[in-house]
């Protein structure tokens, strides 16, 4: 049986601090800016990205499991439906449907 989910997505996004988009932008292009300066290997500061995008989704899934009162999920692909479906569900980008698909 699937969880129950409490708060939808607006209601999580409602609750979520907001930074404005060309402060984010600058810091962004700062940091890989810095990047670039230390690493002088494009590749490296590729890895670095990636490594921080995952290390920023590991922090956003355990915000949203400690703020939604979320059921204990069954398996992995009921964990993966109720995070596809309601923490990734924000206002800003409606137009995108989530899907888990080939788990194994």
């Amino acid at each position: 049986m699937a969880p129950l989910v409490p708060r939808s997505g607006d209601a999580v996004f409602a609750s979520v601090e907001r930074v404005n988009a060309e402060l984010f932008t600058l810091t962004y292009g700062a940091m890989v800016r810095q990047l670039l300066t230390d690493l002088e290997e494009v590749e490296e500061v590729n890895k670095q990205l990636d490594q921080m995008g995952y290390n920023i989704g590991i922090r956003l899934i355990d915000e949203f499991l400690a703020k939604s009162n979320v059921s204990r999920c069954v398996d992995f692909k009921e964990s993966a439906d109720v995070i596809a479906k309601v923490y990734l569900d924000f206002r800003q980008w409606k137009e995108l449907l989530c899907d888990v698909m080939n788990l194994k």
